[in-house]
């Protein structure tokens, strides 16, 4: 969510690394910072929050991230995203259409 194409795979790498540290490294503990991620969509609260909540999902629940760093007045859980951006949302963060970060704006 950065607008910089270079980028695009930051969220995927993330979660990979995490995936892999704590399989060599169980006890050990990971944090990230959540807004770097969507820092492109500044101005934009409810698509930021929205990747946030699906980032957050995946890096900490799927892969073991132990610590988010993000403004938590503006947190959302997952069920709590607009339908209209779940998907485009989760697209964005797992990088998964060469169109991905320009979705979010037009949903």
């Amino acid at each position: 969510g950065t607008g910089i194409e270079e980028h695009n795979n930051y969220g995927v790498d993330f979660i990979e690394a995490t995936k892999t540290i704590k399989e060599l490294c169980p006890w050990c503990k990971i944090s990230g910072g959540v807004s770097n991620l969507s820092f492109g969509f500044r101005g934009v609260n409810v698509v930021r929050e929205s990747i946030h909540a699906y980032f957050l999902h995946h890096a900490c629940v799927s892969s073991g991230m132990d610590v988010g760093i993000v403004n938590a007045a503006e947190m959302l859980h997952p069920v709590e995203v607009p339908p209209q951006l779940r998907e485009v949302c989760e697209d964005a963060v797992l990088n998964r259409r060469p169109d991905a970060t320009d979705r979010p704006l037009a949903a």
